[in-house]
């Protein structure tokens, strides 16, 4: 078993172009059903909660597992908020082939890639880029959504005012300029693509706020009890996207939906295939994290580092 050190895989990771093309691809396989994922294991922690995802592509040799947590008050303690590793398998004998110790940086990673994919698919001409949340994760989703628009400026909100300098810092060193908002109403106003990235359990996005043909990526409510979106938000939407369906409605921002309603949801990957083209009025898609990304992220980095190491690469993921 190789054991890849966390030095050794941000050495590995793929530029963002080159994961978001993978990512897509993924998901359209994922509805089509070349892929074999298992349920999502979730326990809730004191102060958050963990994450277990695994599953194979159909002809794939290999066995993804991923461990993630998140805890949100660990930047209290001088912590970052999210952690995890990743173990991938010989599906044939079932023996560990390596442990990726990535710390939750591909986590991070592979869900930023995603939505900021989506939204170059669904809403290409968006011009003002709203950011709710300032953990890690909106730092990753205010970098890939500005690298995929060719955007240079982001609008940030938290209700943490503070962390907002740390990540207009952050983001400055990327060349991406922030423009701070006092309430989420001020940005939701501007904003013609808006992301959600806290673990709030309150809806923090209002109806009224928004823009007639607004798209919402809905990142944080990957959990049971959960949601960022208020309930008429939701209800109005002409467009409804989901990287699961199953997960969406057990516990996405979709949880909530009533049946006539969750009846119109539709995958990432059908949606990607068709071709289809977003009309008027808003559109929202809902992020829980499907082990699909963790094994082509996974895939990715761990063929990158055999490659660097000694050209032992001899599968796929």
């Amino acid at each position: 078993m190789r054991l890849v050190p966390y030095s050794d895989i941000t050495a590995s990771t793929p530029a963002p172009q080159a994961l978001m093309a993978a990512l897509k691809q993924g998901f359209i396989d994922f509805s089509l059903g070349f892929y074999d994922i298992a349920p999502v294991g979730y326990l809730k922690l004191p102060a958050g909660e963990l994450h277990l995802k695994f599953g194979r592509a159909e002809l794939g040799e290999w066995v993804v597992i991923k461990l993630a947590s998140g805890c949100y008050d660990n930047h209290l303690r001088g912590l970052p908020s999210s952690y995890g590793c990743i173990m991938v398998m010989d599906a044939a004998t079932g023996q560990m082939v390596a442990l990726l110790e990535d710390r939750g940086l591909l986590t991070e990673l592979r869900t930023a890639a995603a939505a900021a994919m989506l939204a170059k698919e669904v809403a290409p001409d968006a011009k003002v880029l709203g950011v709710i949340g300032t953990g890690t994760q909106g730092y990753y989703q205010a970098l890939y959504h500005c690298r995929a628009l060719g955007l240079k400026q982001v609008q940030i909100y938290s209700r943490s005012p503070d962390r907002v300098e740390t990540l207009a810092s952050k983001l400055a060193a990327e060349g991406i300029q922030v423009v701070r908002h006092c309430s989420a109403e001020a940005l939701c106003r501007q904003s013609d693509l808006i992301v959600t990235a806290t673990p709030s359990e309150e809806p923090i996005v209002a109806l009224d706020w928004l823009k007639p043909n607004v798209h919402i990526n809905a990142v944080g409510a990957d959990s049971p009890g959960k949601r960022e979106l208020s309930e008429t938000v939701v209800q109005s939407a002409k467009l409804l996207l989901a990287d699961s369906m199953s997960q969406s409605l057990e516990h996405g921002e979709f949880q909530y939906l009533a049946k006539a309603q969750a009846e119109e949801v539709r995958e990432f990957g059908e949606f990607l295939a068709s071709g289809e083209r977003v009309g008027d009025g808003i559109s929202i898609a809902d992020f829980t994290g499907v082990a699909v990304q963790d094994i082509i992220i996974a895939s990715l980095v761990y063929r990158e580092y055999l490659k660097r190491q000694d050209g032992s690469w001899k599968g796929s993921l």
